[in-house]
């Protein structure tokens, strides 16, 4: 019987070293190839959640709107001047606070009316007001641990929510909301945007922040005459475009800022959301932001 003899095939044991710089580089090749879809996919699912902050925002409009026939202003009392809420007579507040119980943040809406009666500085850190695309939030969402005063990575449109409905007034007083759905609406609903994505912080000075009691897109800029103002004149940034993904030291607190390249996200009066190009024209943006000029949106909307 013949027999096999084995010891004529050749017995591996491992990989030269040739083989296995091969095999290195191939792997190196398919993380590289790998990396930036999973970049892709955490920057989608970031904006998607930002999608869905500023879409409860939009929404929880429309029912505080339903239930007390009004909406807030920026700073003031709510739903009527004079207004009280818990201990406090009045209270002032802005928007984002006499906005949570219609977000099912009634907890939080209470608890600051009990710790602070007669401050509308304080809050608490709002998960659905720090977008995950906003680069400048803190871990701690504390902009200001002096007050404290904690950030928000959307601002409202006070075009829509200023007093009179006219262009913002920024006085801190005890204003009377005067906005309404759908009378402050004259454009349309799905025409205006109520709320647009900011970076919770914007240079190194409070009075650049955008946090949770100063989150109108206004502020000092306004009452200094920023963009389009002169000092005495009040300048109305708003008209201008958002800046495209600014540093967060070099960025002009008297503007929006869009967190990605890929755009904007805006909430409208109608509760939908969407991406606004940082190239809009500043014609189709002021029309959007202005809720009764009687014009009509660019092709670039």
């Amino acid at each position: 019987m013949p027999r096999i003899r084995l010891s004529s095939w050749r017995r591996w044991f491992g990989f030269t070293l040739i083989e296995l710089l091969v095999v290195i580089a191939i792997i190196a090749i398919l993380i590289g190839l790998l990396l930036p879809a999973v970049q892709k996919v955490r920057q989608a699912a970031a904006r998607m959640s930002s999608s869905n902050n500023l879409k409860q925002m939009s929404l929880a409009l429309h029912n505080m709107n339903d239930t007390n026939g009004v909406l807030p202003a920026m700073v003031g009392n709510y739903p009527r001047a004079g207004a009280s809420v818990g201990p406090s007579n009045p209270m002032r507040g802005t928007l984002q606070y006499f906005l949570l119980p219609f977000m099912e943040q009634t907890n939080a809406y209470n608890q600051m009316a009990i710790n602070h009666p007669d401050s509308w500085w304080c809050g608490f850190n709002i998960k659905t007001y720090v977008s995950p695309t906003d680069p400048t939030i803190p871990s701690s969402g504390l902009v200001d641990s002096g007050s404290p005063r904690y950030g928000t990575s959307y601002a409202p449109n006070e075009w829509v929510f200023g007093s009179g409905n006219a262009p913002p007034n920024n006085t801190i007083t005890d204003k009377a909301p005067t906005a309404s759905i759908p009378k402050s609406f004259p454009d349309g609903q799905t025409n205006t945007i109520v709320f647009a994505e900011k970076y919770a912080v914007c240079g190194n000075s409070t009075s650049s922040v955008a946090s949770f009691y100063w989150g109108e897109t206004g502020g000092a800029c306004n009452r200094l005459g920023g963009q389009g103002g002169n000092g005495s004149t009040p300048g109305f940034y708003t008209l201008a475009p958002p800046q495209n993904a600014p540093p967060e030291f070099n960025c002009n607190p008297c503007m929006l800022q869009a967190p990605s390249a890929g755009g904007i996200l805006v909430g409208l009066g109608d509760g939908s959301v969407r991406a606004v190009s940082t190239g809009i024209s500043a014609a189709t943006w002021a029309n959007a932001v202005v809720p009764n000029d009687g014009n009509t949106l660019g092709n670039d909307w």
